[in-house]
């Protein structure tokens, strides 16, 4: 029996949970440790994600004989200096459009409320809900609701406010700096894990990092590729046909097409509900111009952007995000397409190695 692989591995996956179990009664000792992981996750996260777009120019910079020092900083500058010509250019815009959906935002809230009502008295919808326990009358006044606690909650949580301003400007200033290192010294990283693996798996090992490098970084620089034209073409058509708040809408569809799938279909509903209280015919104009945008953008820039580098189904993606977004969230549901890719790498070449093992054996 204790020669036997199977009650080996019970043994196995019971110390595991018996290390659990322990790990969570004493875990005032590991406190300390939660609160550095908690403050530094989102700046190493989103310092990852602009090293993997910013890399490529730091390395062209160096095979021009630029020292790597340097081309850093010139990427800094060349950065700094594109958002302040983007600051002069659609600040103001952006600040009118926020000034002018503030000042109008309790007629808003009542456009939607009327048009839910109007929505109720049509006669399909009418019989749809006869039968129901709720009415859209009740749905109006719950969003009424919704939103005026939302604002008394913000007032009544001056503090966390603050406190979220403050992990904000944390976030702000170590993003530059840890970025900085990445972009300097994460070029070494592979060479220094290669240390560590014995010399007949090194081959191996090293394919399994460049795949998984070369996976996250065409992912991240096609997205953000993507997200910006779907940004630049959507705020066109929304001037074309004169919605109110082009640069707003634009702006939150760039945004949520980050989120794979998904993320168009939310990015267009604002756009769609402010259509909608303008007048039936802006609403099909919205509508137009979404679609031929996605259309673009499906047709156009991403197979010319990301091509085929994912070959991930439509169906894995939406079971991804769907599970994702229960586990983690929002930000679930933008690294789950990313994650899946590279825990699929790493199992097929773990997979392939033991196979391999098997063979020569």
């Amino acid at each position: 029996m204790w020669n036997s692989r199977l009650f080996r591995a019970g043994i196995g996956i019971l110390l595991f949970f018996l290390i659990i179990l322990v790990g969570t009664q004493i875990s005032f000792l590991f406190r300390p440790l939660f609160i550095i992981i908690n403050t530094l996750f989102f700046p190493i996260l989103i310092a990852g994600v602009f090293y993997f777009v910013t890399f490529p120019l730091v390395d062209w910079l160096q095979k021009r004989k630029i020292p790597r020092t340097l081309s850093i900083l010139l990427l800094y500058l060349f950065i700094v200096g594109l958002l302040v010509i983007l600051f002069f250019l659609i600040g103001p815009i952006l600040h009118r459009e926020v000034e002018k959906l503030l000042q109008e935002a309790p007629e808003l809230i009542e456009d939607v409320q009327g048009l839910l009502l109007a929505l109720e008295r049509t006669e399909f919808l009418a019989r749809v809900w006869e039968q129901e326990s709720f009415s859209l009358d009740n749905l109006a006044a719950r969003f009424s609701d919704l939103i005026q606690y939302s604002f008394s909650l913000v007032v009544d949580n001056i503090s966390s406010f603050l406190e979220g301003v403050a992990n904000f400007l944390i976030i702000l200033i170590l993003v530059p700096f840890i970025l900085f290192y990445m972009l300097r010294d994460g070029h070494r990283l592979p060479d220094i894990l290669m240390e560590y693996v014995p010399e007949n798996h090194a081959a191996r090992v090293r394919k399994t990092l460049a795949d998984m490098y070369e996976a996250t970084s065409s992912y991240i620089q096609g997205l953000f590729i993507v997200a910006i034209c779907v940004g630049i073409l959507a705020y066109i058509g929304f001037l074309i046909i004169r919605l109110d708040y082009p640069l707003v809408l634009a702006l939150f569809a760039m945004v949520t097409n980050v989120i794979p799938f998904l993320g168009p279909f939310i990015g267009a509903i604002p756009a769609v509900i402010v259509g909608a209280l303008n007048s039936p015919v802006m609403m099909l104009k919205v509508v137009a111009v979404v679609v031929v945008v996605q259309q673009i953008e499906s047709l156009v820039i991403s197979p010319q952007v990301m091509g085929r580098k994912l070959s991930i189904s439509p169906l894995t993606i939406i079971l991804l995000i769907m599970i994702a977004g229960r586990l983690g969230g929002l930000l679930g549901m933008i690294l789950a397409v990313p994650s899946y890719k590279i825990l699929k790498i790493v199992v097929i070449n773990v997979y392939s190695f033991i196979q391999s093992s098997k063979e020569t054996s």
